[in-house]
């Protein structure tokens, strides 16, 4: 991973779904554990999400300060380059597809995926104020509060990569969670600065409202918003 951290803290609560919180895991691929064992969970944003468009901008800065000269645009669209925007639709479909029904809540969505091999710093939103969890008792005390489903605020590190054997891309290193513990639950699997300090422009103004506002439909392309940028 760079050096240069390309941060981004998010300003608004978005469902953290099949939250990998506490203990790293190796990835499965057909069904066998393979890779370096890391914690991982995944975030739903609307279409026109405004800390979605800002995470994609500072994408594109991260793949642009790596490869300068690069036609990014014209990789991306040749399926040569990766960027961490999924599209919500499509991973539903292919659940469905699967004859599984579980994946309805990311349709119209637009998902990241945040991993790191150490374990991100956790948080609680308790009383109108910022717990930040540093003790494992604290943790362990707090599990049940990182369900699948849960309102969180996260902060996230974009580094861009050389693929190898497969295409180049821009990753989403997970750094930080806080949850609001509020948000229906999904059905399914399972150091540095505070949280208390990252989040206090969104802490000072919470309230008993639905952070999000509810869930209003937009275009299922993850790159949306994109054009102009690259």
């Amino acid at each position: 991973m760079s050096a240069e951290p390309n941060l981004f803290n998010l300003t608004m609560p978005v469902p953290m779904v099949f939250p990998n919180v506490f203990v790293a895991r190796q990835f499965k691929k057909n069904g066998k554990p393979t890779g370096e064992p890391k914690f991982d969970a995944a975030f739903v944003f609307e279409p026109d999400s405004e800390d979605l468009k800002a995470m994609k901008a500072l994408a594109i800065k991260a793949a642009k300060a790596k490869w300068p000269a690069r036609d990014i645009a014209a990789d991306l669209k040749a399926n040569n380059f990766t960027f961490p925007f999924s599209d919500g639709t499509k991973k539903a479909d292919k659940r469905k597809n699967l004859g599984k029904e579980d994946g309805e809540y990311q349709r119209g969505k637009v998902v990241i995926t945040g991993r790191s091999k150490f374990r991100p710093a956790l948080a609680i939103l308790e009383n109108g104020n910022c717990v930040d969890l540093t003790e494992e008792t604290q943790i362990a005390a707090h599990k049940s509060k990182f369900y699948s489903g849960v309102e969180c605020l996260a902060q996230f590190n974009f580094q861009a990569f050389e693929g190898g054997n497969g295409p180049d891309g821009v990753n989403v290193y997970l750094n930080m969670v806080l949850s609001t513990n509020r948000g229906k639950k999904i059905a399914g699997t399972s150091g540095g600065a505070s949280a208390a300090a990252t989040f206090s422009g969104y802490v000072g103004k919470a309230s008993g409202e639905d952070p999000t506002g509810g869930e209003d439909e937009g275009s299922d392309d993850p790159n949306a918003g994109l054009e102009g940028l690259i």
